[in-house]
């Protein structure tokens, strides 16, 4: 979200926390931080904390959405558990399962960071005070019984919702890529932008001309989220090449 964007009352109060964890390390020396946060919370604090703050974000590995923020903080001083939750494999279980039984527990979605799923096994970050809990409590995900423990980091699941895909664009502009993401033609696309059906990292943009960029997250109502992860350079007739996050 850009600086100048209009701020809701949610987004001043997270402002004002994050500010507050920011001194609070500054003065003492000693880190402190904000529970996982969503994708909208990330993109408004990236453009609302001063970049001389020393501020990091960190989800429990690398590729992670959901992200606490850390105020004087190394990435192993981050306070997350990843427990593994196994199953048979003939049961569907999906983010939604994992999801909606924890927070069936009472736990806050801040407590809770990304959940991969593969069939048969799901890693669920969890912020350090509540895993305990969640080991102690949980024996089945719905009707699926489930055994817990803490997970191995090095063979995360790989989600079987994101797709990467490569879409080549005459421009970085919106209008280009909502076209390629969508499978509709130039003006169709316009139409959907112009009809605030698309968001640009959680911001509803309705300028067709608006410059995309690597790490931009593209939703587009009906058609899904994606991510442009990555340039690819040119195609032999000069058109760009990216690389895509589709996430189904």
């Amino acid at each position: 979200m850009p600086a100048g964007a209009a701020q809701t009352a949610g987004d001043r109060l997270l402002l004002s926390r994050a500010y507050d964890a920011i001194e609070l390390s500054e003065r003492t020396s000693s880190p402190r931080f904000l529970g996982f946060l969503n994708e909208h919370e990330l993109s408004f604090l990236k453009a609302n904390i001063s970049p001389k703050r020393d501020v990091s974000y960190f989800g429990g590995y690398p590729d992670a959405v959901r992200l606490m923020m850390g105020a004087g903080a190394e990435e192993y001083s981050f306070p997350i558990t990843a427990l593994e939750f196994s199953y048979k494999q003939e049961f569907d279980l999906r983010h939604r399962d994992f999801l909606g039984a924890l927070m069936a527990l009472g736990l806050r979605r801040d407590t809770l960071g990304d959940i991969l799923c593969e069939p048969g096994r799901a890693v669920v970050f969890v912020r350090d005070d509540v895993a305990e809990y969640v080991l102690s409590q949980v024996d089945k995900i719905g009707r699926v019984g489930v055994k817990v423990g803490y997970a191995d980091l090095t063979a995360l699941p790989v989600p079987d919702d994101v797709e990467e895909q490569v879409f080549t664009l005459s421009s970085l502009r919106l209008d280009a890529f909502v076209a390629a993401a969508t499978g509709l033609s130039r003006e169709k696309a316009a139409r959907l932008i112009k009809s605030e059906l698309v968001t640009v990292d959680h911001v509803i943009k309705t300028d067709v001309s608006a410059q995309l960029y690597e790490g931009a997250t593209v939703t587009i109502r009906k058609y899904g989220k994606f991510v442009l992860s990555a340039s690819l350079g040119l195609s032999r007739k000069g058109r760009l090449r990216v690389s895509v996050k589709r996430f189904r």
